[in-house]
């Protein structure tokens, strides 16, 4: 199976590209979907620390996104991140299973923060056998 640290599914290529350039230069790998199924098969074959998530998505919303990896895999850390933010996006995201909400556009230093929060909560949850190379998988 691939390991890679983070998985952003955003449908704008320009997000997921300042998203994954800021992540390579904090040496963080990562995989990119433009959508829900994308992300779902990206999920399938690889393993993951960290997803980052829009909230509005050609195929669906990322609040479906988030219950599913909170079904499948509940130690992946998931982030909302949107352009559409408000106090009722941001709490349907957080009872969904996400650790935290982010809006549009992404400041990178917000970005920064809430991957080294993630990290965190990885390490909290990491066993000795994991201390390696920890990544969440979906449970098949």
């Amino acid at each position: 199976m691939n390991k890679k640290d983070c998985l952003i599914v955003d449908d704008e290529p320009d997000i997921r590209e300042l998203i994954e350039i800021t992540l390579s230069r904090m040496s963080i790998s990562s995989d990119s979907a433009s959508n829900i199924e994308e992300a779902h098969q990206y999920l399938k074959n690889s393993c993951y620390k960290l997803c980052l998530t829009d909230m509005r998505l050609p195929d669906g919303d990322g609040i479906e996104l988030i219950e599913y990896i909170g079904e499948k895999s509940p130690e992946l850390p998931v982030a909302m991140i949107t352009a559409h933010g408000n106090m009722d996006s941001a709490i349907r995201a957080l009872k969904a299973g996400a650790f935290d909400f982010v809006s549009k556009p992404v400041d990178i230093n917000v970005l920064r923060n809430l991957v080294a929060v993630s990290y965190t909560h990885l390490r909290a949850h990491e066993t000795k056998e994991e201390i390696s190379y920890a990544v969440f998988c979906l449970k098949k």
